[in-house]
This record gives structure tokens, C-alpha cells and sequence, in this order.
């Protein structure tokens, strides 16, 4: 046991990135930085091309809110808790506030930064379209707001009844994205009213909710989580040795799954698609298209280069939902049953490879709408990032995929 729970907060940061460490390498002969970074230079200079010819239709508001909620929102919190630590640590749960916070500078500084960042994007695009409010309380106000929000994320955490949270956070997210839009199209004082008439409902609701004063189960889960997607990220470029994977539902796409014949054939693609669909992984993926989407909606409509920067943003997001998806080889790659039940090695193979293209081929085509949708002048343009796409997930992916497959140098 650490002599004070300062220095096992130090320990087990320093473990985690360590360990994490080895796997920037292989990230980085992937040549997924190199790309991130071409990303980034196309999306500058289409950037730029907006900021020089704004539409006067742009929906400034619609878009800022947007941008800026899920950052002021969302408030994740490492705490580096384990299982064990429901036994050890416990006892030890008087020094636990200056355990959790570390935590809250670690996290806090990260989130702020962050909020920095895309206001330091958004307002320039905000100047151009003539917006009214100051781009200083833009930035008071976002910042002001996150610290407002990393208090609500924690109170959140502590109520008793699942379902509590899951409303309050719903709740919030809706209300700070009234309130941003606020913020922008109308007069300062009307916002500041409707914000602390909001703060002060809120604050009712947390003190009349039941809640523990520290939520080890929560926390520890969450942690978990994290951790998740660490490995499933690391995943898609080296082989990881992962926990057990978190399960979610998904119903409005399990039901993709539920369509598959029950056949002997079917078995490995019936345990691949839903593997797909419910663990972190499916979560991953789906945000990276949602992302995709947008970003292909800002270019398509900016008519970034001409229509052909919105066509390479359409395909750059197709190789990265691509990227991520390779993580799905290494999903049951070293579970004892394959060597119990009598089905052929093949038959995985193929399975993984069908599961891989189906999923590829739907995120490609989502990642494309908005080329067909918003580029009706350009329509050279958005064929050429349709046949790109399909010319990448149809015919080389597939190979890509075996290759992974076949080199497992812990294969028996």
C-alpha cells in the first residue's frame, strides 16, 4: 500500500502511460499522423475559403451550438480506480477528496484547453457571419460553463438511481444547448438570466436527489470503460491484450444481427456482427461516421476547393472508419472455444472479412450523402469520392483483412 493516496495517483498514471506508450509506435508506422495532418491542412485552407465567402444563409447559431455543446457537455473524469480498490481503499476514504483531486486538475486542464480550442476555431467563423455577442464573453462565457458542467458531471456521478442521471444529464446537455444558442443570437442579459434561472433549478434537483459521497462503483466502471477504448483504439493497429469487452444493446442496430439465417456457416458472422455492434467498438465506429458526416456537411456546403476538398475529406473519413474497424480482427482472436467446437479456422476468416466489408461498405456510404446532397454543381466530384470509397472498402480492404488475419504469431 502507498504511503499517502497522492503518490498511488501517481503510480497508477504513470503505469497506465507507459504501458500505453509502446503503442505509439506502431500508430505512427501506420501513417495515420501523416494523414491527420493533410486532414488538418485541407480542413484550414477550406476553412479559410468559408471565412472569405460567407453564405449569408449560413446557420451560424445551428452550427455553434452544435460545436460548442458536446465540449462545454461533456465532462470525463480518470480516476485510475480498480476492483480492488472497493476492498482497499475504502477504508482510506476520508483521504479520497485529495486523491479525486488530482483527478480534477488532470481532467480539468485537458476539457479547458479543449474549450480553448474550438472557440478559438469557432469565432472567427462567428465574426465573419456578423455575429452580435463580444468574442470575449464567448470565451468567459464557454469557459464559465465548463466549470459549471465539471460540478453537475460530478454531482451526477453520485446520485443513487441510474435512471436519475441518465434525465439530469439529458437535461443538461439540452438546456446548455438553449443556452449557447442564446449566447449567440441574443442580447447578453437575457442569456445570463436564462442561465442562472437554469443553474438554480438544477441546484435543486441535485440536493433533493439521494446520492453517495463517493461513487466507487460508478467511477471504477468508468475507468473500465476508458480503458476499453484505449485498447480497442490501440487495437486497430497491433494486436492487445484487453479485458472483458462492455456489452450495450444497441436495438436500433441489433436488429441488423437479428437478420442473419441460423445456419452452421452463419455461426462466426452471426458472433462478429453482433461483437460489432454492442461492444465499444460499434460505439467507436458509429461516432467516427457521425463525425464524418458533419464534417463532409461543412465542406460540401463551403464547396471546399472547388467540390474536389469536400470529395478528399469524404475519402480520408472512409480510410479512418476503415482504420478503426480493423480493429474487429483481433476480437476473439485467443478465446479457448474455437478450439472446442468443430468449426473449420476458414470459416472465422471468411466471416471476419464479410463482417468487415458490410460494415465498411454502410459507414462508406453515410460518409458520402452529404457529397450527392450538397454538391448538386459538383457532381464529377462526388462520383469520384463514391468510386474511391467503394474502389478502397470493395477491393483492397479485403485483402488488407487477410493479411491481419493470417499473420498471428500466437497462433497454435
Amino acid at each position: 500500500m502507498e504511503r499517502s493516496v497522492d503518490s498511488l495517483w501517481r503510480t497508477r498514471s504513470s503505469t497506465f502511460w507507459r504501458g500505453a506508450l509502446p503503442y505509439f509506435r506502431y500508430i505512427v508506422q501506420s501513417g495515420l499522423p501523416g494523414v491527420t495532418i493533410m486532414l488538418l491542412l485541407a480542413g484550414l485552407a477550406g476553412y479559410g475559403m468559408l471565412l472569405r465567402n460567407m453564405p449569408a444563409t449560413f446557420p451560424i447559431t445551428l452550427v455553434g451550438a452544435a460545436v460548442l455543446t458536446p465540449f462545454i457537455c461533456w465532462s470525463p473524469l480518470r480516476t485510475w480506480l480498480r476492483e480492488a480498490d472497493v476492498v482497499f481503499l475504502v477504508p482510506r476514504e476520508a483521504q479520497l477528496p485529495s486523491y479525486l483531486r488530482r483527478s480534477f486538475r488532470y481532467n480539468g486542464m485537458g476539457i479547458l484547453a479543449a474549450v480553448l480550442l474550438i472557440c478559438g476555431i469557432y469565432i472567427p467563423l462567428y465574426i465573419a457571419a456578423h455575429g452580435q455577442t463580444s468574442s470575449i464573453v464567448i470565451v468567459a462565457a464557454a469557459l464559465l460553463l465548463k466549470l459549471l458542467h465539471m460540478g453537475a458531471a460530478w454531482r451526477e456521478r453520485q446520485l443513487v438511481h441510474a435512471g436519475s442521471r441518465r434525465s439530469i444529464r439529458l437535461l443538461r446537455w439540452s438546456a446548455t444547448a438553449v443556452g449557447v444558442a442564446a449566447l449567440l443570437h441574443t442580447e447578453i442579459w437575457k442569456t445570463a438570466i436564462y442561465l442562472a434561472v437554469v443553474c438554480f433549478l438544477f441546484g435543486l434537483l441535485y440536493l433533493r436527489m439521494p446520492r453517495y459521497p463517493i461513487p466507487w462503483l460508478l467511477l471504477i466502471e468508468e475507468e473500465k470503460r476508458t480503458r476499453r477504448r484505449y485498447d480497442v483504439f490501440f487495437g486497430a493497429f497491433t494486436d492487445v491484450p484487453t479485458e472483458s469487452a462492455a456489452v450495450k444493446s444497441r436495438p436500433y442496430a441489433s436488429w441488423i444481427a437479428g437478420r442473419i439465417r441460423y445456419r452452421r456457416e452463419n455461426a462466426f458472422v452471426y458472433l462478429y456482427s453482433y461483437t460489432l455492434i454492442r461492444t465499444e467498438l460499434g460505439g467507436i465506429l458509429l461516432r467516427l461516421t457521425g463525425l464524418g458526416v458533419f464534417t463532409g456537411m461543412l465542406s460540401a456546403y463551403s464547396g471546399l476547393w472547388s467540390g474536389w476538398g469536400s470529395a478528399g475529406v469524404c475519402v480520408l473519413f472512409v480510410w479512418l472508419s476503415g482504420v478503426q474497424l480493423s480493429a474487429l480482427t483481433q476480437a476473439h482472436r485467443h478465446s479457448v472455444w474455437r478450439h472446442v467446437y468443430p468449426l473449420p479456422e476458414q470459416t472465422r476468416h471468411d466471416a471476419v472479412v464479410r463482417v468487415d466489408r458490410l460494415a465498411a461498405l454502410l459507414c462508406a456510404i453515410i460518409i458520402w450523402l452529404p457529397q450527392i446532397l450538397l454538391l448538386p454543381g459538383f457532381t464529377v466530384q462526388a462520383v469520384t469520392a463514391l468510386v474511391l470509397s467503394l474502389l478502397y472498402v470493395l477491393a483492397l480492404r479485403p485483402g488488407r483483412v487477410k493479411r491481419k488475419l493470417v499473420f498471428d504469431p500466437d497462433e497454435d
